[in-house]
């Protein structure tokens, strides 16, 4: 909170400058503007007295439309420094990235037009589109763009570490952080104190089919955003990954709900997350065992916390951790894993190589397929053209033994221009024939390939199988321990 005399300082500044002004747009002309008000342009001794009130005055005004500063002051010059949100990026790119915090600002004034529940809140379309045409514009990695909107999107909603901004199907949300529910007692409270029955009864009417394909359909962008293991660590996901996966669900929800089932949907999302919590987990340890097979370092880090240790602290307290233990009782730690992920990334990319083997043959044999009905086409057609031919040979023969006289020179060319004719297209036949003859050999050679490569990836499948097996098991493990905490 800013003291009194920053306060008059600050009351001084928003008297003359423009409102929200970018920091290094503050001129000499602004500076001396500023001590005229205080009354100490022309007074050193004064000048210094105030000159450490006065910075932190010029730091907190600045701070009000959230921009970080420092100055270096004289009664004659005012040297400033901006932080950069994006440390490598330019002053020209700063002040862009400050035109999207004047958006998120006013957005911010105006948020209680915007919330679609108590704690949900949704980012205009056209808002979030304008913010991120900066980094279209840039080609910058939406990783980048996201990263950088959530960094101006903190201080501007002033969210807490437990607050979380979603980028979910095209759409920007934040999600306050909600103590869980009073319930009286006597209700469920894994349900915000609703029904079992009556949420049973809602999930089916909403999701008949179920829900699993649309959380399927987003987990991964969620773990990518949320939960990235090439970055978080366990404290963290322990903290965040259930509020997360709460607000990947409400978001679902708030899609498809209708608002008289709205003050439902603490329960509802609680049922939801029951049912499916398991296969949520799973995918997530899948997602984390991909990124140590990758050999991700902080992925390593993370799986390496989970083991046989007891940890002692100076006060001699025992903390026993969680180790990794499958349905065998096997427990695993970082190298064992890593041992069975590359077997299996070898496994998974010979598959890949026989499934291509497998699909350029079949693409083989669908072309030598296409190409012998077009030739038996053509045979049937060049078989009637050489028949065509042979009658019109016969006929001229027959035409010249009913004259009885020698044929004229234009009958005998006729003659000789059938017969030329028709060894010309008996030729052609005898080609398709060949073509065909061909194409059947290899066609059948193509059909004994596949049946061989077809063999070879069932013996491949067979030998991979157990190695499928151990992987799925160390999976399940590790997402039975990650809701350890």
């Amino acid at each position: 909170m800013a003291s009194e005399a920053e306060d008059q300082i600050i009351n001084a500044l928003n008297s003359f400058l423009p409102a929200n002004l970018y920091a290094l747009d503050f001129t000499a002309e602004h500076y001396k503007k500023l001590l005229d008000i205080l009354n100490i342009s022309d007074d050193e001794k004064i000048f210094e007295v105030k000159r450490g009130t006065l910075a932190e005055g010029l730091v907190e005004y600045f701070k009000l439309s959230h921009q970080n500063i420092s100055v270096k002051l004289s009664l004659q010059n005012c040297l400033m420094t901006k932080y950069f949100l994006d440390d490598s990026g330019s002053v020209e790119f700063d002040r862009l990235l400050y035109h999207n915090s004047k958006l998120l600002m006013t957005v911010a004034h105006e948020k209680n037009n915007f919330y679609v529940l108590p704690f949900l809140l949704l980012i205009p379309a056209e808002i979030k589109d304008t913010l991120f045409k900066l980094y279209l514009d840039k080609q910058m990695p939406i990783d980048k763009a996201r990263h950088l909107t959530r960094q101006q999107v903190q201080p501007i909603f002033n969210l807490s570490e437990r607050d979380i901004v979603f980028f979910l199907r095209g759409r920007m949300w934040i999600r306050y952080f909600t103590p869980p529910k009073n319930v009286p007692d006597g209700k469920d409270k894994r349900f915000a104190g609703e029904s079992a029955e009556q949420l049973d009864a809602m999930y089916k009417r909403y999701f008949p089919k179920g829900m699993w394909k649309d959380i399927e359909s987003i987990l991964g962008e969620v773990l990518e955003e949320k939960l990235n293991f090439s970055i978080i660590d366990n404290a963290t996901f322990s903290k965040t990954f259930i509020p997360v996966f709460r607000g990947m669900i409400e978001i679902l929800l708030i899609d498809v709900m209708s608002p008289k089932d709205c003050d439902k949907i603490e329960g509802l999302t609680g049922y939801i997350l029951r049912i499916h919590f398991d296969k949520i987990l799973l995918y997530t340890a899948k997602n984390l065992l991909l990124f140590v097979e990758n050999r991700d370092k902080n992925a390593e880090i993370f799986i390496k916390e989970f083991s046989d240790d007891t940890l002692i602290d100076s006060s001699g307290k025992k903390t026993k951790k969680y180790a990794i233990v499958d349905e065998k009782q096997q427990t695993w730690n970082y190298v064992t894993i890593l041992s069975i992920l590359l077997q299996y990334k070898q496994a998974k990319l010979r598959i890949i190589s026989q499934n291509k083997i497998l699909a350029d043959i079949k693409e083989q044999l669908k072309q030598y397929d296409e190409n012998l009905t077009s030739e038996k086409n053509n045979q049937v057609l060049q078989e009637k053209k050489v028949e065509s031919i042979v009658k019109k040979i016969a006929d001229n023969e027959l035409k010249n033994f009913k004259n009885k006289e020698e044929s004229d020179l234009s009958q005998i060319k006729i003659h000789k221009d059938l017969l030329s004719a028709k060894r010309v297209e008996e030729n052609e036949l005898y080609l398709i024939k060949n073509r065909i003859a061909n194409t059947t050999i290899e066609l059948t050679r193509q059909q004994k390939k596949l049946k061989h490569e077809s063999e070879a990836k069932t013996i491949l499948n067979d030998q991979i199988e157990p190695l499928i097996e151990t992987y799925n098991r160390i999976a399940n493990a590790l997402a039975l321990v990650l809701t350890k905490r």
